[in-house]
């Protein structure tokens, strides 16, 4: 399940992840206390140490990229920036420094296959 976002809160650990069916959990602690379809405008409520909690997903025009959902803690919105977003763009130019690596192989084995003397 590919994690969307990850959060910490209050020695508690939030994750959302989305499922192969289509639907959203948010994990507390490894717990799932939330399960909805995943689509814009759902809420997932639940409380913790009689702290209520709503977790929504932005509207895509108004989400930047490092906070794609909201979170309110008893009605209270609060500022987190969610962990998960940074390890894209690490995988993203791993895959890219991969990629232009293999191509310099490949390319270095066409050279010598069809443009090295013989002799």
């Amino acid at each position: 399940m590919p994690r969307l976002a990850l959060y910490y809160i209050e020695n508690h650990k939030i994750e959302i992840v989305k499922t192969l069916l289509g639907r959203e959990k948010v994990l507390l602690n490894g717990t799932k206390v939330s399960e909805k379809k995943s689509k814009p405008g759902v809420e997932h409520i639940f409380s913790v140490n009689k702290n209520h909690f709503r977790i929504s997903r932005r509207n895509p025009s108004q989400a930047d990229k490092m906070n794609a959902y909201e979170i309110f803690k008893d009605g209270v919105p609060l500022a987190l920036i969610n962990v998960e977003q940074g390890k894209a763009l690490h995988f993203l130019i791993f895959i890219l420094i991969v990629g232009v690596g293999c191509g310099y192989l490949f390319g270095v084995f066409l050279y010598q296959l069809f443009f090295s003397p013989f002799g």
